[in-house]
């Protein structure tokens, strides 16, 4: 073979080469726009997303007001909802690239920057009075308040100290929940002052414009997954038009878990909140046990 007719068929293979390396990747990308959800993923995202949710609400039924309604009292409300975003198709397709925590990386958002943050905040929203005490004059400012564990509670966010010797005078008594922002807190109040929790339902409006399913009828949570590559999603598209992204080659999915979780006090919730004193930050002026007024129902402040 001659070495002009060699290198004309080299140049050929290698344009034949390029074409078949375009069509393959062509038809990769074709396959990748128009694959389908797969459902056990999709369902997989929406139960574990629900039983995190379900399971982070729970950890805070242990302030739940014991009564229905405040019976026409003044109150104030604080709500925490749930959240939406963009995620990876390819993380909800069949045998494409697996992607770590796809089905639960949405709710532990929504548990750690919405559910823990601002449920324990709205109790710093309801404190009428505040405190700052060294840890050894603790249990003292609270005996003070003239705590009664018949009437009284007292709610604790990320309680962390050490050697207090009569710690264990109130230490049954203290109702421990889960805070993001909140350390070494404590809120005392009357029982009959706890806020109320309503798990409300999503307006049907709503449900139909983000395609929510409902996922848990006690706790009113809901969900959705909309696959953003669709003709027919393609509104759902102009909610992202400002994130620069180019759904022709970014393929993506809108995730969605719903619900909104109202905090309901009474306007004059009698709560009196105490810091814990540490040395690693400045915290204000601490406050002697001499300044600690009793704690007191607002009922009885009325007699």
């Amino acid at each position: 073979m001659k070495k002009k007719e060699i290198k004309k068929l080299k140049t050929k293979t290698s344009k034949f080469i390029d074409v078949l390396e375009t069509s393959i990747e062509e038809a990769i990308e074709a396959a990748r726009l128009n694959a389908d959800i797969d459902y056990d993923k999709e369902w997989g995202f929406l139960i574990n997303s629900k039983d995190a949710i379900v399971k982070a609400l729970e950890k805070f039924d242990s302030i739940q007001n014991a009564a229905e309604s405040f019976n026409g009292e003044p109150t104030i409300s604080f709500g925490v909802n749930g959240t939406m975003n963009l995620f990876q198709k390819s993380a909800f397709t069949t045998g494409d690239i697996p992607h770590l925590n796809a089905d639960t990386i949405l709710s532990q958002q929504i548990v750690y920057q919405n559910i823990n943050y601002y449920i324990p905040n709205a109790f710093l929203s309801a404190r009428k009075k505040r405190y700052l005490l060294r840890k050894e004059d603790l249990v003292k400012g609270i005996e003070k308040l003239g705590f009664d564990a018949d009437r009284d509670v007292i709610v604790a966010m990320n309680l962390n100290i050490y050697g207090i010797d009569d710690f264990n005078k109130i230490e049954d008594n203290i109702i421990r929940v889960p805070s993001t922002g909140l350390k070494n807190v404590l809120f005392i109040l009357p029982k009959t002052d706890l806020p109320i929790l309503k798990h409300k339902e999503l307006e049907i409006t709503e449900q139909k414009e983000h395609q929510l399913g409902i996922l848990d009828d006690n706790r009113k949570i809901y969900g959705s997954l909309i696959d953003l590559t669709q003709d027919s999603n393609s509104r759902h598209r102009e909610k992202w038009k400002n994130s620069n992204i180019d759904f022709a080659t970014d393929l993506k999915v809108q995730l969605t878990i719903a619900f909104i979780t109202e905090v309901v006090w009474k306007t004059n919730a009698n709560v009196v909140q105490i810091n814990v004193e540490t040395s690693l930050k400045e915290q204000g002026i601490v406050n002697e046990l001499s300044d600690i007024e009793k704690l007191v129902p607002k009922k009885e402040t009325n007699d």
